[in-house]
């Protein structure tokens, strides 16, 4: 394999030509659907940039050659602003939000919604956006108009938005355009169509390998937001559990009864039936283990800690909450391998930007 030929870069400059001096937003799928026809070897990625300045948009271009290197294409009209001083950051794109003259920076809000980097979860789903957002741009997923109007309607039920009006509150509250709804139901259409994709290419494999991943569980579990009160509710409950059975049961739900009433760090109280691969492996291991009416804890739980009563236990039952836990898992599993090797840069904070290759950095 050698580097772009010239007769590819020749083409995608003539497509960068004709892209960037349209008056229209093309779609990027179609836009490069002739060229990727032509050049299937090449993995192809077209990029969009809007100036926020003069609202314009422009494209480059990405052509990547496993195992030797990727070319990288612009071209601006004259006039345009070139792509490389597209996104010259000003002051005020450092900052997230404005409230009566206080502005919150955008390293301040991550750090808030972080818990100052004790739980990692909402950037590991940034990191997880980018991965999906480069796969849908090297391998786009074609939606027809039918599927995008269900998509919308599942969109607005899910968020009890029935109405003309309450779809309107609902983007007003977010300042969400027509438009931009539009574009977020259809990227969201495009991740579900994703996700099919990925596991009708891995879900045997991963059900081979994970041989009782969907039995299930019928558990009763209590929620607290400290730990210290989680292993004192604990020890209540042993001690009242003079034997096992239905006695213990009864045990587990008088004690839960009680702290219900007085502790003001008890958070959630339920009755529910778990799916083995829903559960994470610290959990499940235990719970899939251990004899009926057994009280297990405290389990750590973002952003707190449960203990856990086993119920009861069923073998694997195929039906739609099973396909849904599957499709999770084998997904999950996906971007993880794709974490795994990513190379991974943070602009923000103090966080310098870190070489390509480089693990993850967090300041």
């Amino acid at each position: 394999m050698t580097a772009p030929t010239p007769t590819l870069l020749a083409e995608a400059l003539s497509l960068l030509v004709q892209l960037n001096e349209s008056s229209t937003r093309p779609d990027p799928r179609e836009a490069l659907a002739p060229l990727r026809a032509r050049h299937p070897r090449t993995r192809m990625r077209l990029l969009r940039h809007r100036e926020a300045l003069d609202d314009s948009m422009q494209y480059g271009l990405l052509l990547t050659e496993t195992g030797v290197g990727t070319a990288t294409l612009s071209w601006a009209p004259e006039r345009a602003i070139p792509w490389s001083l597209r996104g010259t950051q000003r002051t005020a794109e450092s900052m997230l939000l404005r409230v009566n003259g206080e502005a919150l920076a955008i390293e301040e809000a991550m750090a808030y919604l972080d818990v100052m980097w004790e739980r990692t979860e909402l950037l590991d789903r940034l990191i997880s956006v980018c991965l999906i957002k480069q796969e849908l741009a090297e391998n786009p997923v074609r939606l027809a108009p039918g599927v995008l109007q269900d998509a919308m309607d599942a969109f607005r039920r899910a968020r009890g938005l029935l109405t003309v009006a309450d779809t309107e509150r609902w983007m007003r509250a977010r300042t969400l355009s027509h438009a931009a709804l539009e574009e977020l139901v259809e990227r969201e259409a495009a991740i579900a169509e994703l996700k099919r994709r990925v596991v009708a290419d891995r879900g045997q494999a991963w059900l081979a390998e994970n041989v009782g991943a969907l039995d299930r569980a019928r558990v009763a579990t209590v929620r607290f937001a400290e730990r210290a009160e989680a292993e004192r509710f604990l020890d209540l409950v042993r001690a009242r559990m003079v034997d096992g059975g239905e006695h213990a049961v009864r045990a587990f739900g008088a004690a839960a009864a009680a702290e219900f009433a007085a502790s003001a760090t008890l958070t959630g109280v339920e009755l529910t039936e778990v799916v083995r691969c829903e559960l994470p492996e610290s959990l499940a291991g235990p719970l899939f283990l251990a004899e009926l009416s057994e009280v297990l804890g405290p389990v750590p739980d973002e952003p707190g800690w449960r203990v856990v009563q086993v119920l009861a236990r069923t073998r694997a039952a195929s039906d739609a909450r099973a396909d849904r836990a599957v499709a999770e898992a084998v997904f999950a599993q996906w971007l993880a391998e794709r974490r795994e090797v990513a190379q991974i840069e943070w602009f923000w904070g103090d966080a310098a930007k870190t070489p390509t290759g480089a693990p993850v950095h967090r300041p």
